[in-house]
């Protein structure tokens, strides 16, 4: 009050010093309204009204009787016409302002309405840019906290409206002045002006400076605007002050700019200037824009807004109407509902419903606790060791409706089902209020969502295997639960084209420690993989935790017939929720190749190792070689036959009979060895002749 008396003085000081100057410290705020009522080919028609908010209680000049306004072309800022507006009734109003809650002291805060129209209409060509309108005067009050030389700065009130070639346009309509015209120090109050589009466009709102008065010369009560949009010079901010913290105090004043709510909690008592523009949009495309200037005091008010839910600490904005949580299957988890209103005297009510969450099995009653006047207690509340809420017993009403003075606290515990994976869980939370102004009710919904845990199996296999003819080969699996230390987890492998029934090498018995084990693990030397549980049932193998799995084989002619194959592999757990992962092994067989050399016609098996075998010479291919040989002697009679490619004669016949010197016949008829070109395409290199050997001692 002593600001508010020092800041009084102040103003009739000024008074007394501006009062024989055009100046005035009066217009407080205010706005257009633009309507169209005719629309023609080559202009249109339009009515004009301002509206003027004057202090009355600071104010030192009268609403003037007439105003001159200017309507420039948007562009080229060129004045299309002035038009002489008069105070409708020759006198202002007072707003009517206060509520059941709260009526601010008169001889502080009274504000008085000035609404001035044309004795007749404005017509307006045509024109591609828009035009804009614009009354100024001078100079704002010096109880203004938030401008840094009130005194000094003009105020100017502004529209822009479209092309009349665009068809049918009124300006949006602010409507009646509010009656709770005023912000409480230290409470966040919600408000929203009664702004409505006779067209039914698209409006934006958003919180802008104040703009100052223009430094062109004046028609009147207007001046040109100059430079870019908005054309006119904004009022400059105090020190703590801006555009994005408009009155200072927490939250920072903001406007939703769907809704057009505000939200303002400024930290002191004093008097804050500012401005809501709403830019009107049709199609996308902004078409125009209205703009209201208002000073608001600060006052030390008592608020009725509804009741405020908390849950786990976590308020949300009155713009938010659902609390979202998301939990993992199997997880236990409480939640702390908090609901409160401004005045502890105040009753709350509270009412939770839901189709689908077990409400009664998961309210968690509070302690009993006699102390300092209350019965129970909820410990550790919102989750902060050691932090406890005291509390008396909540009434019910016939309604089914808890209730208690000033807050109520209730507790919720619940572990997420596995049946809800991927299920959405919610809770409707009614309450209201009763207090100076009645009923106020807000709702909320708590929205549970349950989700998998994220897959903790690790599941380690060589994504290709490179084998070749007579290799072993040994695979070893490896699947592991990072996270549940409990659970079981299993591999099975799969293949349509491979038997892991029989390449299958079961893990050695620790007869001390029961467990299952296999040694030096994907051969690493000394690294042991013991399972504790382990069990093999056809192709599944399992354990708790970990689990591994062996398989060994000699790749053999089969598979190189393959050429290529997969080896497929299952890992899964007992885990609620849990994801079975899949992976896969891509086996390559890589061919044997051969050639085939040529051989000496002459052997002598003498028993000294050197040449005493008749044999081809070259490399083979084991898996596609094919052959027959037939030796005779020179008389026609067979000595040797083989079907191997890799046969030895020995000098000897079939009998073991040894054979004398002499030319023999060869006659041969096979292949022996593969060729492959660029694109692995196998050639048989053909062995196929009739030859004379020498066979010497």
């Amino acid at each position: 009050m002593k600001k508010l008396l020092l800041k009084f003085l102040f103003s009739f000081i000024m008074f007394l010093s501006l009062s024989t100057s055009v100046y005035s410290t009066h217009i407080i705020g205010g706005d257009f309204k633009v309507t169209m009522t005719n629309n023609g080919a080559s202009s249109s028609v339009y009515d004009i009204q301002l509206r003027l908010y004057r202090d009355d209680v600071n104010g030192a000049v009268n609403m003037p009787a007439s105003v001159t306004i200017g309507i420039y072309q948007v562009g080229t800022n060129n004045l299309q016409t002035l038009k002489t507006l008069y105070l409708n009734g020759g006198s202002a109003s007072l707003v009517p302002l206060g509520d059941p809650c709260y009526t601010p002291n008169p001889s502080i805060v009274r504000i008085e309405e000035g609404v001035y129209s044309g004795l007749g209409s404005v017509s307006l060509p045509n024109f591609s840019m828009g035009y804009y309108l614009h009354y100024e005067t001078c100079c704002r009050n010096g109880l203004i906290d938030n401008l840094a030389t009130p005194t000094s700065d003009g105020i100017s009130i502004f529209a822009i409206i479209p092309d009349p070639s665009i068809g049918q346009n009124s300006t949006p309509d602010f409507g009646n002045y509010p009656n709770d015209a005023y912000f409480c120090v230290n409470n966040i109050k919600y408000f929203t002006w009664p702004i409505t589009d006779p067209d039914g466009d698209s409006l934006v709102f958003s919180l802008v400076a104040p703009l100052n008065d223009g430094t062109n010369p004046n028609n009147g009560n207007s001046a040109p605007g100059s430079g870019a949009y908005p054309f006119y010079p904004s009022c400059n901010f105090a020190p703590g002050y801006n555009q994005f913290n408009i009155i200072g105090g927490s939250p920072q004043m903001s406007i939703n700019p769907v809704t057009g709510e505000i939200a303002a909690s400024p930290a002191i008592i004093g008097y804050f200037q500012f401005s809501v523009r709403v830019e009107e949009y049709r199609n996308g495309v902004k078409i125009g824009e209205v703009r209201r200037d208002a000073q608001y005091a600060s006052l030390p008010c008592v608020l009725a807004n509804p009741p405020v839910i908390s849950l786990n600490n976590n308020v949300t904005s009155s713009a938010l109407d659902t609390f979202s949580v998301d939990v993992y299957v199997n997880d236990s988890i409480c939640f702390d509902l908090e609901v409160g209103v401004n005045d502890p005297s105040d009753s709350v009510y509270l009412q939770l419903s839901s189709s689908n969450f077990d409400l009664l099995n998961s309210y968690v009653p509070p302690s009993n606790y006699i102390s300092g006047g209350t019965n129970l207690a909820y410990y550790d509340w919102d989750n902060n060791i050691g932090d406890t809420v005291f509390f008396n017993q909540y009434n019910s009403n016939s309604a089914g409706y808890i209730g208690n003075t000033g807050v109520l606290y209730m507790r919720y515990c619940w572990e997420a089902p596995c049946e809800g994976i991927d299920s959405t869980f919610n809770v409707t939370m009614d309450s209201y209020s009763i207090d100076c102004s009645g009923f106020n009710p807000v709702q909320k919904e708590l929205s549970i969502y349950v989700q998998k845990i994220p897959a903790p199996t690790f599941l380690d296999i060589p994504s290709t295997i490179n084998v070749t003819l007579d290799d072993t080969i040994c695979i070893d699996l490896f699947a592991q639960d990072t996270l549940n230390s409990d659970d079981t987890l299993a591999i099975e492998p799969y293949s349509g084209n491979f038997s892991f029934d029989s390449t299958f090498v079961p893990p050695q018995y620790n007869n001390i420690t029961g467990q299952y084990y296999y040694d030096d693990f994907n051969d690493s030397i000394g690294n042991t993989i013991s399972m504790l549980g382990y069990s093999h049932v056809g192709n599944v193998s399992s354990a708790i935790q970990n689990v591994a799995l062996r398989f060994c084989w000699v790749t053999d002619c089969n598979y190189v017939f393959q050429k290529e194959f997969d080896l497929n592999y299952r890992a899964f757990s007992t885990v609620c929720g849990s994801d079975t992962i899949i992976a896969t092994s891509h086996v390559n067989v890589e061919p044997p190749t051969g050639n085939v050399r040529e051989i000496p016609n002459i052997f002598t098996p003498n028993g000294d190792d050197i040449n005493d075998i008749y044999k081809l010479a070259g490399t083979n291919d084991p898996c596609f070689d094919v052959m027959q040989i037939n030796i005779y002697n020179r008389w026609g009679q067979l000595v040797f036959k083989s079907f191997d490619p890799n046969f030895e004669w020995d000098g000897k016949t079939e009998s073991g009979k040894v054979c004398k010197p002499g030319a023999y016949l060869v006659i041969m008829d096979g292949t022996f060895g593969s060729t492959y070109d660029a694109d692995g395409v196998r050639t048989s290199n053909l062995v196929r002749d009739e030859f004379w050997i020498h066979l010497l001692k």
